[in-house]
């Protein structure tokens, strides 16, 4: 048997589910003849996997280092009725329903990994390869900001050193460079302006010609040593993973200025939160946070740090009253991908984003 000669399919009643949500759908197979098989399974599956090697984006599932399961569930659906181990000629289809946990993270792709929920199909034929036909479904978070206390103002008070190079240690350093970053609240959806605002306080020998402001996505992969290493590394008093850091711009600001030496300046930069998925804290291996970074530029070979202030992007407003959500659609098609061997095993970067 081949997929061609019964041409499986699997299909959602929805597109886009949440935490604690069934999930209904059915799959079908048609054939016009006779073919053989052992059993049909239906299996739904949710979980993070972490993969890259080294540097470079991984190519297929032998990157894999990290997994993370949060639901897994099969039922066989189809067994023969004769020891052939006759598959009929025929039209089936099974309808699945499938709980979801209510405290999973929502679906994503990234460059190193993923978090995904999807049905899998799978025909086990006597003697021959088995026919698996897997398709995944868009889980969205329930990011509640008016439950994570986001109203609270944000604000930060970072003092970076500013350095001549460092690949020069012996240069003497050209001072520090005194940021403070606040935001009226923390806590942010699509379509929202975040507007951060503060004061830089140039303490160098140099004047200050460039402030850049940036709205950036980070995402944490991370993958468990193996006991050795663990061991080494919970005696160091380390956690036992080892991470791997994205960072994305998402938006960038430039302020061309003067601030003179041992001088200060006030600033503030505005930036409207796009259609993007929302913080994700409850992966073990994957994360992802938003940051607003400022950094001033006191001249040629400035290795001065950035200071980042860390805002939370839900998708409940502060003070809407009700955890419903308005309805959402995909924006330019972007949805679950799903890692089988009828699709091409290459990681594309794919976020689910949702319109309003």
């Amino acid at each position: 048997m081949t997929i061609a000669d019964c041409d499986p399919q699997i299909s959602f009643e929805k597109e886009v589910y949440f935490p604690g949500d069934e999930v209904k759908g059915r799959a079908w197979v048609s054939t016009t003849k006779n073919l053989k098989a052992t059993s049909v399974e239906i299996t739904f599956s949710g979980k993070t996997i972490t993969a890259h090697n080294g540097k470079k984006i991984i190519k297929d599932k032998k990157c894999k280092k990290g997994e993370e399961t949060y639901v897994e569930m099969k039922h066989e659906v189809w067994t023969p009725e004769d020891t052939e181990n006759t598959f009929p000629s025929g039209d089936y289809e099974w309808n699945f329903s499938f709980e979801l946990p209510k405290d999973c993270p929502p679906s994503f792709e990234g460059k190193y990994g993923f978090i995904r929920y999807s049905v899998l199909l799978h025909i086990a034929v006597p003697n021959g390869k088995p026919i698996n036909v897997e398709r995944a479904v868009t889980v969205s978070s329930m990011v509640d900001l008016n439950a994570v206390n986001a109203h609270e103002p944000a604000k930060i008070h970072v003092d970076n050193v500013a350095e001549y190079c460092h690949c020069l240690p012996c240069l003497p350093t050209r001072g520090n460079v005194i940021y403070t970053l606040q935001s009226p609240k923390c806590g942010y959806v699509a379509g929202e302006n975040v507007i951060v605002s503060g004061q830089i306080e140039n303490g160098t020998s140099k004047p200050m010609k460039i402030i850049t402001a940036k709205l950036t996505r980070r995402i944490t992969y991370r993958e468990e040593l193996k006991a050795k290493a663990n061991a080494k590394k919970k005696a160091d008093g380390a956690d036992g993973f080892k991470s791997k850091l994205e960072e994305q711009i998402l938006e960038t600001k430039i302020e061309r200025c003067n601030v003179p030496a041992r001088s200060s300046k006030d600033f503030a930069f505005s930036f409207d939160i796009p259609a993007v998925v929302s913080t994700i804290r409850s992966s073990r291996l994957l994360a992802v946070e938003y940051f607003v970074t400022v950094w001033g530029d006191t001249g040629t070979c400035n290795r001065g740090g950035v200071a980042a202030l860390n805002i939370i992007v839900g998708n409940v407003p502060l003070f809407l009253g009700s955890s419903s959500l308005p309805p959402r659609k995909f924006v330019d098609g972007e949805d679950a991908q799903s890692w089988t061997v009828d699709m091409k095993p290459v990681f594309t970067y794919q976020v689910p984003y949702y319109g309003h």
